[in-house]
């Protein structure tokens, strides 16, 4: 995360076109995804308008699949970890003909397995401090919740997991969104990061809007930011 992998998926597509393949289709699971992507893959010289580069949700492609008229020759699958949900499994059905590419930044699933019965072969990159020891990344530092905390219980306590190995929205919402459990999230900024910019990961749209009105109450100058913000209004108040 945050070495470039959207630019070398792009580089691969581009050279791609340069060889024997004429078409495309670049799926992500989310629309926000799907945006940048588009951005990116045009800041490479790759126009949609020309109709070789497709870049799609997962889901549009399930609701559309019937209509569609062409078939690609290779298939990039962006955050590839979430290529075991059902809804994937027509990409492998129903183009058996068409090259797979995953790219993910985290090729491990949480249930131990790997993802051989979907893809070949795995290619690792650099590790996290051969990026910061390049000058790709930069060093951190890390607090983490101790490991008989209350909140680390909470988390244990997780049972539900998805196709993709991951836990599920509705249970983490419904363990995780909790006064008592945001109050200690603040007071941790609090403690580490006063006066600071910061960036909060939720674990779901409720989540993110009550952390927000949290902070806001207790003098933060905090916002929420999710799949509804408008693109124009979600770089503003990134920036």
């Amino acid at each position: 995360t945050g070495t470039g992998k959207t630019h070398l998926l792009a580089a691969i597509v581009r050279e791609f076109l340069r060889g024997s393949g004429s078409r495309v289709w670049i799926v992500a699971h989310r629309r926000e995804l799907v945006e940048q992507i588009e951005e990116t893959v045009s800041r490479h010289g790759m126009s949609k308008e020309d109709g070789r580069v497709r870049v799609m949700s997962i889901q549009w492609l399930s609701r559309n699949r019937k209509s569609m008229d062409e078939e690609p020759d290779l298939i990039v699958i962006d955050e590839a970890h979430h290529a075991l949900a059902e809804t994937y499994r027509i990409l492998w059905e129903n183009y058996p003909e068409a090259r797979k590419l995953g790219m993910t930044a985290t090729p491990c699933r949480l249930n131990g397995k790997g993802f051989t019965d979907l893809f070949d072969s795995l290619i690792a990159s650099w590790t996290v401090a051969e990026f910061i020891g390049k000058g790709w990344l930069s060093s951190f530092d890390y607090v983490s919740i101790r490991a008989n905390s209350r909140e680390q219980r909470l988390i244990d306590s997780l049972k539900k997991r998805g196709a993709d190995g991951d836990y599920q929205v509705k249970e983490m919402n419904e363990v995780l969104n909790r006064e008592t459990s945001i109050g200690r999230l603040y007071e941790s900024v609090e403690r580490y990061a006063r006066g600071k910019k910061g960036i909060v990961y939720a674990v779901s749209i409720a989540h993110a809007r009550r952390i927000a009105a949290c902070y806001s109450a207790h003098g933060l100058e905090a916002v929420a930011i999710d799949s509804r913000t408008p693109a124009s209004e979600r770089r503003e108040l990134v920036e």
